[in-house]
């Protein structure tokens, strides 16, 4: 499979001199500028200038994309490649959308580092993966699959461990069940704040952030509290609680497309007409999807149930590029168009700011400087 996947990933490194790219309109995702007939400058792996004519100058080989809209390459900060298919072939369909960095929250048998270490040692295509190795919950709870929960807080303590010796770069810990028993019941949590503490704290003595899964107000609450940097899907967010995360930068993955498709059509509604408000209040959203219970490579959908909450073109744009940089632990450096930062970008047919399923429509890749897919 990895030599077919090579085979169908048109490759082709920035000359020595560096390449410039044209483009009919290029976003600024920091700013919201749109630049009309917008050049972007790269030099190996980083971008050197941003601009228009005559601030930048064509430098090295010229790439001209035509009537697109170049912008950075997006990032999904909750998915499963290993899951629904070949991890090979998710990676694939994942890059090609347009999704140049990844955050895999959850996998049996670390097969989520290993898929991370093939594609960063450059032995097959894929994104740039951050990876969680194996979800962190209680036993007979839900992310206790194939048996691999624990009990009491030194037991997590030690799954953080071995996550990290094993080369986890972040910690996934699951602390409620799914959207309708959060909907039913506000105080909904699967494990005790002594687990759930232990095992942030670990976390954090080992310089790995921790996204904790929890849709239920109560769970939330607790993860928020006791430290967590991400919290996992949509969920009944308190304003007490959407205050602290405010005041900390703490992101919400809110999954919608998944969830939509998931359970009853009333409980999507009440989820729905609750996040409206905590958006309208400022609750910080990145861009997550679950792909994986969603088919890899649909990523984008999820774009237009974010805008149905209410917000613009360009922050829904946005949760996908600096709000999720930032989720994943690489804010600056991805997700963003400026000299400096990291050669990921992608091309779109259309204006985004206008139509936001232009995002599907994604023609042009390039990631850490080389083009992926023309």
């Amino acid at each position: 499979m990895s030599a077919v996947l090579l085979a169908e990933t048109h490759t082709q490194p920035t000359s020595q001199g560096g390449r410039t790219l044209t483009a009919r309109r290029v976003l600024d995702v920091e700013s919201g500028a749109l630049i009309e007939n917008g050049f972007v400058v790269v030099e190996g792996s980083r971008i050197v200038a941003v601009g228009a004519k005559p601030d930048v100058q064509v430098r090295g080989e010229h790439t001209d994309l035509g009537d697109v809209t170049l912008m950075p390459g997006m990032v999904d900060a909750h998915v499963h490649l290993t899951l629904a298919g070949s991890p090979l072939a998710n990676a694939h369909a994942t890059l090609l959308a347009g999704f140049t960095t990844v955050q895999d929250l959850g996998a049996l048998d670390y097969a989520n580092v290993k898929l991370r270490n093939s594609i960063r040692e450059g032995r097959v295509p894929g994104p740039r993966v951050v990876a969680a190795g194996p979800w962190i919950g209680r036993s007979g709870a839900t992310c206790d699959f194939q048996g691999i929960g624990g009990k009491g807080a030194e037991a997590f303590r030690q799954r953080v461990r071995t996550a990290v010796a094993e080369g986890a770069d972040v910690i996934k810990v699951c602390a409620s069940g799914w959207l309708t028993q959060a909907a039913l019941n506000p105080e909904a949590f699967e494990i005790s704040d002594d687990e759930l503490r232990s095992a942030i704290d670990e976390a954090h003595g080992l310089k790995r952030r921790v996204a904790v899964h929890a849709l239920s107000e109560h769970a939330i609450s607790a993860a928020v509290a006791n430290g967590a940097d991400v919290i996992v899907h949509g969920g009944f967010t308190s304003s007490t609680t959407l205050a602290l995360m405010k005041q900390r930068g703490v992101y919400q993955l809110l999954t919608l497309f998944s969830l939509k498709g998931s359970g009853s059509p009333a409980v999507y509604e009440q989820l729905q007409k609750h996040l409206i408000g905590a958006v309208r209040d400022g609750l910080p959203v990145a861009f997550g999807t679950d792909a994986g219970v969603i088919k890899h490579g649909d990523n984008a959908k999820e774009f237009l149930e974010l805008a149905a909450l209410g917000m613009n073109s360009l922050s829904v744009i946005r949760t996908a590029t600096v709000h999720s940089a930032s989720a994943v632990g690489l804010g600056g450096e991805i997700g963003v168009l400026k000299a400096g930062a990291v050669a990921d970008l992608i091309a779109v047919e259309g204006n985004p700011l206008v139509d936001l399923t232009a995002l599907q429509r994604v023609r042009f890749v390039m990631k850490d400087g080389l083009i992926v897919s023309r």
